[in-house]
Protein backbone atom coordinates (compact mmCIF):
# COMPACT_ATOMS: atom_id res chain seq x y z
CA UNK A 1 0.00 0.00 0.00
CA UNK A 2 1.02 3.51 -0.57
CA UNK A 3 -0.20 5.78 2.10
CA UNK A 4 -0.84 10.00 1.39
CA UNK A 5 -0.48 11.45 4.84
CA UNK A 6 -1.50 14.80 5.59
CA UNK A 7 -2.22 16.57 8.36
CA UNK A 8 -3.00 19.97 9.80
CA UNK A 9 -4.61 21.69 6.77
CA UNK A 10 -6.63 24.15 9.11
CA UNK A 11 -9.80 25.26 6.64
CA UNK A 12 -7.20 25.93 3.63
CA UNK A 13 -8.83 24.76 0.39
CA UNK A 14 -5.86 25.99 -1.88
CA UNK A 15 -3.36 23.90 -0.24
CA UNK A 16 -6.02 21.35 -0.08
CA UNK A 17 -6.28 21.13 -3.57
CA UNK A 18 -2.58 21.19 -4.14
CA UNK A 19 -1.51 18.28 -1.91
CA UNK A 20 -4.66 15.80 -2.74
CA UNK A 21 -3.66 16.72 -6.60
CA UNK A 22 -0.24 15.92 -5.97
CA UNK A 23 -1.08 12.71 -3.80
CA UNK A 24 -3.66 11.46 -6.70
CA UNK A 25 -0.41 12.05 -9.10
CA UNK A 26 1.77 9.86 -6.78
CA UNK A 27 -0.60 6.91 -7.01
CA UNK A 28 -1.29 6.26 -3.42
CA UNK A 29 -4.16 3.89 -2.64
CA UNK A 30 -5.22 5.12 0.27
CA UNK A 31 -5.27 8.77 2.32
CA UNK A 32 -4.34 8.90 6.49
CA UNK A 33 -5.16 12.21 7.44
CA UNK A 34 -4.22 13.23 10.98
CA UNK A 35 -6.40 16.06 12.19
CA UNK A 36 -7.47 19.42 12.18
CA UNK A 37 -9.06 19.69 9.21
CA UNK A 38 -10.66 23.20 10.61
CA UNK A 39 -9.71 26.53 12.69
CA UNK A 40 -7.44 29.67 11.71
CA UNK A 41 -8.35 28.98 8.12
CA UNK A 42 -11.10 30.49 5.65
CA UNK A 43 -13.00 27.82 3.96
CA UNK A 44 -13.82 25.75 6.97
CA UNK A 45 -17.22 24.44 4.55
CA UNK A 46 -15.33 23.85 1.36
CA UNK A 47 -12.55 21.77 3.21
CA UNK A 48 -15.11 19.97 4.91
CA UNK A 49 -17.55 19.37 1.56
CA UNK A 50 -14.13 18.23 -0.29
CA UNK A 51 -13.01 16.01 2.18
CA UNK A 52 -16.18 14.04 2.48
CA UNK A 53 -16.24 13.12 -0.89
CA UNK A 54 -12.67 12.18 -0.92
CA UNK A 55 -12.03 7.90 -1.74
CA UNK A 56 -10.45 5.49 0.32
CA UNK A 57 -9.47 7.95 3.54
CA UNK A 58 -8.70 7.12 6.96
CA UNK A 59 -8.95 10.29 9.32
CA UNK A 60 -8.74 10.56 12.97
CA UNK A 61 -9.90 14.29 14.56
CA UNK A 62 -7.23 17.04 15.89
CA UNK A 63 -8.16 19.71 18.70
CA UNK A 64 -9.15 22.15 16.49
CA UNK A 65 -11.61 19.46 14.82
CA UNK A 66 -13.13 18.33 18.61
CA UNK A 67 -13.51 21.81 19.88
CA UNK A 68 -15.09 23.26 16.94
CA UNK A 69 -17.98 20.60 17.31
CA UNK A 70 -18.23 21.71 21.22
CA UNK A 71 -15.10 19.98 23.21
CA UNK A 72 -13.49 23.53 25.55
CA UNK A 73 -10.46 24.18 26.28
CA UNK A 74 -9.12 26.14 28.59
CA UNK A 75 -6.06 27.28 27.28
CA UNK A 76 -7.15 28.17 23.86
CA UNK A 77 -5.34 31.27 22.76
CA UNK A 78 -7.88 33.63 22.27
CA UNK A 79 -7.19 34.11 18.74
CA UNK A 80 -7.52 30.74 17.89
CA UNK A 81 -10.83 30.77 20.24
CA UNK A 82 -12.27 33.38 17.65
CA UNK A 83 -11.73 31.71 14.75
CA UNK A 84 -13.02 28.81 16.00
CA UNK A 85 -16.19 30.25 17.06
CA UNK A 86 -16.27 31.98 13.51
CA UNK A 87 -15.83 28.32 12.36
CA UNK A 88 -18.59 27.05 13.89
CA UNK A 89 -20.76 29.82 12.20
CA UNK A 90 -19.67 28.84 8.84
CA UNK A 91 -20.37 25.38 9.56
CA UNK A 92 -23.67 23.25 8.67
CA UNK A 93 -25.19 20.86 11.00
CA UNK A 94 -24.25 17.84 8.53
CA UNK A 95 -20.70 19.03 8.35
CA UNK A 96 -20.28 19.35 12.26
CA UNK A 97 -21.86 15.90 12.65
CA UNK A 98 -18.44 15.19 9.70
CA UNK A 99 -16.41 16.44 12.19
CA UNK A 100 -17.69 15.14 14.94
CA UNK A 101 -17.32 11.10 13.61
CA UNK A 102 -13.35 11.29 13.31
CA UNK A 103 -12.10 8.96 15.61
CA UNK A 104 -9.08 9.95 18.36
CA UNK A 105 -6.57 7.61 16.42
CA UNK A 106 -6.41 4.44 14.79
CA UNK A 107 -4.07 1.40 13.88
CA UNK A 108 -3.36 0.56 10.11
CA UNK A 109 -2.09 -2.98 8.94
CA UNK A 110 -1.67 -3.37 12.82
CA UNK A 111 1.80 -1.97 12.57
CA UNK A 112 1.75 1.86 12.19
CA UNK A 113 -0.22 3.90 14.88
CA UNK A 114 -2.12 7.15 13.97
CA UNK A 115 -2.58 10.16 16.39
CA UNK A 116 -2.75 13.81 16.35
CA UNK A 117 -0.78 15.23 19.28
CA UNK A 118 1.07 12.12 21.08
CA UNK A 119 0.76 8.64 22.18
CA UNK A 120 1.25 10.11 26.06
CA UNK A 121 -1.48 12.59 25.68
CA UNK A 122 -4.03 13.73 23.45
CA UNK A 123 -2.90 17.30 22.74
CA UNK A 124 0.73 16.87 23.77
CA UNK A 125 3.46 18.28 20.90
CA UNK A 126 6.16 15.95 20.04
CA UNK A 127 8.99 18.77 19.44
CA UNK A 128 12.15 18.32 21.24
CA UNK A 129 14.14 15.13 20.99
CA UNK A 130 13.36 14.03 24.45
CA UNK A 131 9.66 14.45 23.11
CA UNK A 132 10.45 12.01 20.98
CA UNK A 133 12.63 9.49 23.07
CA UNK A 134 9.08 9.85 25.64
CA UNK A 135 6.69 8.55 22.74
CA UNK A 136 9.35 5.86 20.89
CA UNK A 137 9.14 4.14 25.28
CA UNK A 138 5.16 4.24 24.77
CA UNK A 139 5.72 2.83 21.24
CA UNK A 140 7.48 0.08 22.38
CA UNK A 141 5.93 -0.70 25.68
CA UNK A 142 2.24 0.11 25.05
CA UNK A 143 2.10 -0.73 21.43
CA UNK A 144 4.41 -3.97 20.94
CA UNK A 145 4.97 -4.62 17.19
CA UNK A 146 4.18 -1.32 16.15
CA UNK A 147 6.62 0.26 14.06
CA UNK A 148 5.71 3.44 12.85
CA UNK A 149 3.67 6.80 14.23
CA UNK A 150 2.54 8.70 12.45
CA UNK A 151 1.33 11.93 14.28
CA UNK A 152 0.89 15.64 13.10
CA UNK A 153 -0.02 18.66 15.39
CA UNK A 154 3.32 21.03 15.59
CA UNK A 155 2.74 21.73 11.97
CA UNK A 156 6.79 20.47 11.52
CA UNK A 157 7.64 17.91 9.63
CA UNK A 158 9.94 15.40 11.41
CA UNK A 159 11.35 11.73 10.21
CA UNK A 160 13.04 10.12 13.63
CA UNK A 161 14.27 6.89 13.98
CA UNK A 162 16.51 5.58 16.76
CA UNK A 163 19.82 6.40 15.33
CA UNK A 164 18.85 9.88 13.88
CA UNK A 165 16.04 11.90 13.31
CA UNK A 166 15.96 14.21 9.86
CA UNK A 167 14.17 17.46 10.57
CA UNK A 168 15.07 20.13 7.64
CA UNK A 169 12.51 19.09 5.16
CA UNK A 170 11.69 22.01 3.24
CA UNK A 171 11.72 20.43 0.10
CA UNK A 172 9.95 17.16 -1.31
CA UNK A 173 12.73 14.54 -0.15
CA UNK A 174 12.58 10.70 -0.02
CA UNK A 175 13.90 8.13 2.34
CA UNK A 176 14.66 4.95 2.89
CA UNK A 177 13.66 3.27 6.25
CA UNK A 178 14.89 0.29 8.28
CA UNK A 179 11.50 -2.00 8.95
CA UNK A 180 13.46 -2.98 12.25
CA UNK A 181 13.74 0.08 13.81
CA UNK A 182 10.68 2.16 15.21
CA UNK A 183 9.87 5.81 13.87
CA UNK A 184 7.76 8.90 14.52
CA UNK A 185 6.90 10.59 11.77
CA UNK A 186 5.02 13.97 11.17
CA UNK A 187 4.15 14.80 7.31
CA UNK A 188 4.13 18.70 8.51
CA UNK A 189 1.10 20.67 7.65
CA UNK A 190 -0.72 21.23 4.42
CA UNK A 191 -2.57 24.39 5.37
CA UNK A 192 -0.49 26.34 7.97
CA UNK A 193 3.58 25.29 7.86
CA UNK A 194 5.47 26.70 10.40
CA UNK A 195 9.06 25.23 9.70
CA UNK A 196 10.15 28.52 8.45
CA UNK A 197 9.16 27.03 4.37
CA UNK A 198 5.67 28.56 3.43
CA UNK A 199 5.16 25.70 0.96
CA UNK A 200 2.74 22.88 1.92
CA UNK A 201 3.96 19.97 3.46
CA UNK A 202 2.33 16.05 3.30
CA UNK A 203 3.69 12.82 2.54
CA UNK A 204 3.58 9.51 1.07
CA UNK A 205 4.48 6.49 2.76
CA UNK A 206 5.00 3.05 0.80
CA UNK A 207 4.51 -0.05 3.08
CA UNK A 208 5.41 -2.53 0.51
CA UNK A 209 9.26 -0.53 -0.01
CA UNK A 210 9.50 1.08 2.92
CA UNK A 211 10.17 4.49 1.77
CA UNK A 212 8.82 8.00 3.15
CA UNK A 213 8.81 10.63 1.15
CA UNK A 214 8.29 14.17 2.34
CA UNK A 215 6.52 16.64 -0.06
CA UNK A 216 6.80 20.55 -0.33
CA UNK A 217 4.83 22.26 -3.37
CA UNK A 218 3.93 25.93 -3.24
CA UNK A 219 0.12 27.41 -3.64
CA UNK A 220 -1.70 30.33 -3.44
CA UNK A 221 -0.43 31.64 -0.49
CA UNK A 222 -1.66 35.09 -1.36
CA UNK A 223 -5.30 34.20 -2.32
CA UNK A 224 -5.60 32.00 0.85
CA UNK A 225 -4.51 35.68 3.19
CA UNK A 226 -6.79 37.72 0.70
CA UNK A 227 -9.46 35.49 2.02
CA UNK A 228 -8.56 35.13 5.79
CA UNK A 229 -8.53 39.19 5.60
CA UNK A 230 -12.08 39.46 3.50
CA UNK A 231 -13.44 37.18 6.23
CA UNK A 232 -12.24 39.26 9.38
CA UNK A 233 -10.31 36.85 10.62
CA UNK A 234 -6.83 38.16 12.61
CA UNK A 235 -4.25 39.11 10.59
CA UNK A 236 -2.05 36.94 12.43
CA UNK A 237 -3.45 34.23 10.53
CA UNK A 238 -2.65 35.50 7.22
CA UNK A 239 1.15 36.57 7.95
CA UNK A 240 2.07 33.30 9.36
CA UNK A 241 1.02 31.86 6.18
CA UNK A 242 3.07 33.86 4.03
CA UNK A 243 6.46 33.25 6.01
CA UNK A 244 5.77 29.82 6.87
CA UNK A 245 6.23 30.23 11.16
Amino acid sequence: MRYGLMADIHANIRGFLVAYEKLKAAGVDQIIFLGDLVGYGPDPAGCVDFFTKLPDVLPISGNHDRQVVGEKDPNMRRTAARALEWTRGQLSPKQLRTLQSFPQGRTVEDTFIVVHGSLVSRDAYIRSMKDVEVNRKSMVEDFPGSRICFFGHTHVPLLAGTKDAVTDLKETKAFQLDPNDVYLVNPGSVGQPRDGCPLSAFGVFDSYNWTMTFFREPYDVAGTCEAIREAGLPEKFARRLETGT
